[in-house]
């Protein structure tokens, strides 16, 4: 559940710091390599590439902080209580017949 928060506020901190500043890698460059230069279109005043290459960013990036917290988190070390068998323990005296 803490993966899900950490990816969603990452997601919209990358994807608002890459729209103030567009040239942040690697978004910029795939959109700079697709690129077609025979549109230009606009998506709330701000340029289509501009918001293409933050939402790549905000997904890339945030997944690697993703990945990094949970190698870091590691895994649960909760014990299990596995069940135990004592050898004779149906014969014993208290046993009930």
């Amino acid at each position: 559940m803490l993966g899900l928060f950490l990816f969603a506020a990452s997601f919209v901190s990358i994807l608002t710091v890459t729209l103030f500043f567009p040239y942040l890698p690697p978004g910029y460059f795939m959109v700079e390599f697709f690129r077609n230069s025979e549109t230009s279109y606009l998506i709330a005043g701000v340029s289509g590439d501009t918001v293409i290459s933050a939402i790549i960013n905000g997904i890339l990036w945030s997944v690697i902080l993703v990945i990094i917290y949970s190698f870091w988190k590691g895994p649960k070390k909760e014990k299990s209580n596995l069940p135990v068998w004592v050898p004779g323990y149906a014969q014993s005296r208290n046993s009930k017949k």
